[in-house]
C-alpha cells in the first residue's frame, strides 16, 4: 500500500541509479563535439547531428517504449535497456568515422529514449499521486544534478584529448547504475493488452502539452550542442562550467516548483519558466565575459527547471495510472523531436549566421510556446482533470 512519504528506499535508488545513467550519459555532452571535430574533422553543421541523430532515434523508440510499459509492465522494459545502454560506452573505442559515430549515437538514442521514459514511468509509480508534482521536481534533480557534474567532469577526464579514458569511466559509471537498478524494487503495474496500436504508443490528451515542451526542446539543443564551442569562440576558459551554473538554476527552482504546481496549479508557473530562459539566450548574444556568461546559464536553468517538471506533471495529470507509460512516451516524445530538429537547424545557422545570432533567435523561438500556451493549453488541462476526475469516480 502506497504511503504519502516520497523519500522511500526504492525510490532513493532509482534516484541514485538514474543519476549515475545520466552521468555517464553526459560525460560525453561537451566532448563528442570536441572529439568530432578535433579527431574525426567535422564542422559545425556535422556537429549539430551528433545531438540531433540520438535525439530522433529516442523520439522514434518512445512511442513503442510507451506501449510496452503499459502492457508488459516497467522494470523488464527499463533493465534491458539500461543493459544495453551500458554496453554502447564500450564501443565508443571504435567511433574511428564520423559516420560510425553518428551510428554508435543512433543505437544510444534508442537505448536513452527507452530508459528515460521508463525511469520517469516507475519514479511516477514510487510518487504519492497526492505529492506528484513536488515528487517528479524531487527526481529530477537526478538529472539536473548529472547535467551540473557530468559535462564539466566529462570535460577534465578528456584533458587534452584522452577519449579513451573518458569511454572508458563513462562505461563504468553506467555498469554502476545498473547494478543499483537490478535492486530496486519496481510496482507491478500492467494492462495485459498487448496488441500493438498507435492509441497505446501515445495520449491525444498529451498532445497539446507536448507541444509546448517541442518548441521549448528547441533552445535546449542549442545550449548543448554549442555552448562548449561558444565559450571556445569567445576565449573564455573553463567554459564547461556553464552546466554547472545552468544546473544550479535548475536545482534551485525545481526545489520549490513541485510544490507550487501540486498547490497554485501551473500557468504561473510556465509564464515565468518561459520569459526567464528568453532572458538568458538573448543576453547570451551580448556576452563575452566569464561572469555574465555564467548568469546566462543560471537563468536558463531556472526556466528549465520551472517548465519541465510543471509540464510532465500537468501531463501525467490528466491521465490514468495505467496510460503513464504512453503519456510519457507522447511527452518525452515531444522534446526529443525538438532537441533534434533544433539541433539540426540551429547547426546551420550557427554555421551562416554565427553562434551568437543562434542564440538570439531561439530566444524568439520561445515566444511561440508562450502563446500557444495561452491559447491552447491551460483550458485545454483543465478540462481533461475534470473529466478524468469524472471517469475515475463512475469507475
Amino acid at each position: 500500500m502506497q504511503t504519502d512519504k516520497i523519500l522511500t528506499r526504492d525510490f532513493v535508488l532509482h534516484f541514485i541509479s538514474y543519476f549515475l545513467m545520466a552521468t555517464a550519459f553526459y560525460f560525453l555532452l561537451p566532448t563528442l563535439p570536441v572529439y568530432a571535430v578535433d579527431v574525426l574533422g567535422a564542422n559545425k553543421n556535422q556537429v549539430g547531428y551528433i545531438i540531433g541523430v540520438y535525439a530522433l532515434s529516442a523520439l522514434i523508440i518512445r512511442p513503442f517504449c510507451g506501449y510496452a510499459l503499459d502492457a508488459y509492465g516497467r522494470r523488464s522494459v527499463y533493465l534491458w535497456a539500461l543493459a544495453i545502454f551500458t554496453v554502447l560506452f564500450a564501443l565508443y573505442h571504435f567511433s574511428s568515422t564520423f559516420f560510425i559515430l553518428l551510428i554508435l549515437r543512433v543505437f544510444h538514442g534508442f537505448t536513452w529514449g527507452t530508459i528515460t521514459t521508463s525511469g520517469s514511468t516507475i519514479a511516477a509509480d514510487l510518487i504519492p499521486e497526492s505529492k506528484r508534482g513536488e515528487g517528479i521536481g524531487y527526481f529530477g534533480l537526478a538529472m539536473t544534478f548529472s547535467i551540473a557534474f557530468a559535462p564539466y567532469a566529462g570535460d577534465q577526464i578528456m584533458g587534452q584529448g584522452n577519449f579513451t579514458n573518458l569511454f572508458n569511466i563513462a562505461f563504468a559509471v553506467c555498469f554502476a547504475s545498473l547494478v543499483l537498478a537490478l535492486i530496486i524494487k519496481v510496482p507491478n503495474i500492467k494492462t495485459g493488452e498487448t496488441k500493438l496500436s498507435l492509441k497505446k504508443m501515445f495520449d491525444g490528451r498529451v498532445n497539446r502539452i507536448a507541444a509546448v515542451m517541442f518548441m521549448g526542446a528547441f533552445p535546449y539543443a542549442a545550449i548543448i550542442s554549442f555552448i562548449r564551442i561558444y565559450s571556445d569562440e569567445l576565449g573564455l576558459k573553463q567554459g564547461a562550467l556553464f552546466f554547472i551554473f545552468m544546473a544550479i538554476g535548475v536545482a534551485a527552482s525545481r526545489l520549490l516548483v513541485g510544490k507550487i504546481m501540486d498547490r497554485k496549479g501551473p500557468t504561473g508557473i510556465v509564464v515565468m519558466g518561459l520569459v526567464v530562459t528568453i532572458i538568458g539566450l538573448i543576453w547570451l548574444k551580448y556576452t563575452d565575459s566569464f561572469w555574465p556568461f555564467m548568469m546566462c546559464g543560471v537563468l536558463v536553468g531556472m526556466g528549465n527547471g520551472l517548465i519541465m517538471p510543471t509540464v510532465q506533471t500537468m501531463a501525467l495529470n490528466i491521465v490514468p495510472i495505467e496510460r503513464r507509460g504512453a503519456a510519457n512516451a507522447t511527452f518525452f516524445s515531444a522534446v526529443d523531436l525538438g532537441i533534434g530538429a533544433g539541433s539540426i537547424a540551429l547547426g546551420y545557422v550557427a554555421e551562416y549566421y554565427g553562434i551568437d545570432t543562434m542564440f538570439f533567435i531561439c530566444g524568439l523561438i520561445l515566444l511561440l510556446p508562450l502563446a500557444f500556451y495561452f491559447l491552447f493549453v491551460r483550458n485545454h488541462y483543465y478540462r481533461q482533470l475534470e473529466l478524468l476526475k469524472k471517469e475515475e469516480h463512475n469507475g
